[in-house]
């Protein structure tokens, strides 16, 4: 409930940005913002999924040694690779990019603002871990999008023209705010004994067991965001990249559904395989769709049958551009969020080669579909390329982690 309440709120803002934006301005807050997730899935080098993978288990145990110096060393690993690729992200796009002028300021403005948002995403994983799930939905969630319509709505009264950068400094200012915020609320909710321990890392471990949630979440990001970058540099309407965003900001209603509820069922899939608990997991997975398969239902009804109404809140432009589009990309969501634990399940038990495989598979897939089918059929095609890669690699994901729980748990791993 606290995802989807904060999901609104950023799903009216970017109704709110459409608006008042120009076309163009609209477009280059749309490509800095896909240039942001990229960077920010990269920076905390995939320490940030580790760490509800191996930090409960540590908090159990009471290692807190071990604790505090992992803490230390995804806080470094973090800022220091956020640095660095801001910085060079900020080179290639003044000095060797062909974006427009109000595009390049925004993606400089996403630059600056990285930092502050990587470590939010790092530490927020962390509060998780520690068994603060609702806390952390509401800062991630709620928190940083309440935070920037304010700020939004403070420029519109300003006299200002607000502008695609305007409206991404909003969300660098938000971030920093919830960094101070976070790291406040950890050190206030985390057991004591933790700040008193001394710190000892395993830093090689930790960086090689934390490749696989990195090579994971990057693609993850890069899938999700290829056909906004790919679908700028292929199709020069403006107005059919805007409708494309529009449609994928009403799927993040609905995928912010996995990407909150799979923090809390990550970290009990831990604590269930660190048990060997493997019927558990089962039952786990049972749970789960038990509630999200009606509240999937309701969401590709309402879609289909309202499509037309929730692009023209956006533009009314964007409706002829994006409705097809809208509908392909539902169905490709609920695929995605009905399955979307089996690839944290296979990370977990060590099946990195198989999902590195599966992943650079997938990406080739859109790649491909995205060069075939964006100059003919614009934000559908974009859209079709996602469903058909996006799918493929959820439901073969899926397939497989059935398969070898069915087997563990019939051999008596329960």
């Amino acid at each position: 409930m606290l995802a989807v309440a904060g999901q609104s709120v950023a799903y009216f803002l970017t109704i709110v940005l459409a608006r008042q934006l120009s076309v163009d301005g609209f477009e280059a807050y749309a490509v800095a913002s896909a240039a942001f997730t990229l960077m920010v899935m990269y920076s905390p080098r995939g320490l940030e999924k580790y760490a509800l993978r191996i930090l409960p288990a540590m908090f159990q145990r009471e290692d807190w040694g071990q604790a505090r110096g992992y803490l230390r060393f995804g806080l470094r690993r973090t800022f220091a690779t956020s640095i660095v690729l801001g910085l060079v992200t900020f080179l290639w796009v003044k000095y060797f990019s062909d974006y427009p002028a109000a595009t390049k300021l925004a993606i400089t403005v996403s630059c600056l603002s990285l930092p502050a948002g990587a470590l939010v995403h790092y530490y927020v994983e962390v509060l998780s871990a520690n068994g603060r799930d609702i806390l952390a939905t509401a800062i991630f969630r709620v928190a940083v999008p309440v935070t920037v319509f304010i700020l939004v709505g403070v420029f519109l009264y300003l006299p200002i023209e607000l502008s695609g950068a305007i409206a991404v400094g909003s969300w660098g200012m938000a971030w920093l705010v919830m960094l101070i915020v976070i790291v406040i609320m950890i050190r206030r909710t985390t057991m004591p004994e933790l700040w008193r321990a001394v710190p000892t890392e395993k830093r090689s471990t930790w960086a090689r067991e934390a490749r696989p949630f990195l090579v994971y979440r990057i693609s993850l990001a890069l899938l999700a965001q290829m056909g906004v970058i790919a679908f700028d540099r292929l199709h020069p309407s403006a107005a059919a990249v805007g409708a494309y965003v529009a449609a994928m900001s009403t799927m993040n209603m609905a995928l912010v559904l996995a990407t909150s509820t799979n923090r809390f069922y990550a970290r009990r899939l831990s604590i269930l395989l660190e048990q060997k608990n493997f019927g558990g997991v089962l039952e786990l997975r049972r749970e789960r769709l038990r509630w999200l398969l009606p509240v999937m239902a309701i969401f590709l009804a309402t879609v289909f049958i309202f499509g037309r109404e929730i692009l023209s809140f956006f533009r009314p432009e964007f409706v002829n551009e994006g409705l097809a589009a809208l509908r392909v990309l539902a169905v490709a969501t609920v695929i995605t969020v009905l399955f979307s634990l089996a690839p944290t399940y296979l990370k977990y038990t060590g099946h990195n080669r198989t999902m590195r495989r599966i992943v650079a598979g997938t990406a080739a897939i859109q790649l491909i579909l995205l060069v075939l089918l964006v100059p003919r059929f614009a934000a559908t095609g974009a859209a079709f390329a996602y469903l058909l890669s996006m799918s493929g690699m959820y439901l073969v994901s899926s397939l497989m982690a059935h398969r070898e729980l069915a087997n563990l748990s019939s051999d008596g791993g329960a």
